[in-house]
């Protein structure tokens, strides 16, 4: 057994002992790993792929995966062109300015595009992305009629690092995902035709149970899967 293949086994043993009342995807983070390892994590059943840089995807999937292809890192606009042609979803819309980029492009080639909003859970300055808050989200999701060929299927969220193990960082984390679960469910029942929302994009290698705890229906995982970065 490879220990891409132990991984795996270890972390779908986690998830089932979380009782998660929804289904968790699996999606297989690849940002600095060969085509090779990535094709044996697609071999061995997860469900997506989530690449951080336009060039680097389009280097390494020169011939698309098996499984869908998203996009979980900043999209600047000069590559916006690129990106629409290569992924099969783009979770990381974090402005206005992109998602109008995106119409504008799409708009020429009578394309459609999967698309998630990215949610700063943590208000972190170092991070892109929209407020945690409901109005926010909301006036974002209620100019999504002026962007036709755009669909959000759901959230992405990012979230700070503990910075230590203690009782207390875990807790703040935790209450932080919680809310940002109950930010997505209220805006799911908003019921905008171009927003079904029917995802949650939440938790990575070293928070993800919790996530799942809070409503995850996608975890997003790089290290956990494949082991430390050489």
């Amino acid at each position: 057994m490879s220990d891409i293949e132990r991984n795996l086994s270890d972390i779908r043993e986690h998830i089932a002992r979380t009782n998660a009342e929804q289904t968790v995807r699996l999606m297989a983070v690849t940002k600095n790993r060969t085509r090779e390892e990535a094709l044996l994590a697609i071999a061995l059943g997860v469900d997506c792929i989530g690449e951080n840089r336009v060039q680097e995807s389009r280097d390494k999937w020169t011939e698309k995966p098996s499984v869908p292809l998203h996009l979980i890192g900043h999209l600047q606009t000069n590559k916006v062109k690129y990106a629409i042609d290569h992924f099969d979803a783009i979770d990381s819309i974090d402005s206005e300015k992109i998602a109008d980029q995106l119409e504008m492009r799409l708009s020429q080639t009578q394309g459609l595009a999967s698309a998630m909003i990215q949610i700063n859970g943590g208000r972190e300055d170092s991070k892109s992305g929209f407020a945690p808050d409901l109005d926010v989200v909301r006036r974002f999701l209620e100019r999504g009629k002026s962007w036709p060929h755009l669909e959000f299927i759901g959230i992405m969220a990012l979230f700070p690092r503990a910075i230590d193990n203690s009782a207390t960082e875990k807790q703040r984390i935790r209450k932080l995902m919680k809310e940002t679960g109950e930010l997505w469910r209220m805006c799911k029942l908003e019921g905008y035709p171009w927003a079904p929302l029917t995802v949650l994009s939440m938790g990575m290698s070293e928070d993800y149970e919790w996530a799942i705890e809070a409503g995850s229906t996608l975890i997003r995982l790089g290290t956990r899967i494949f082991g430390p970065r050489a």
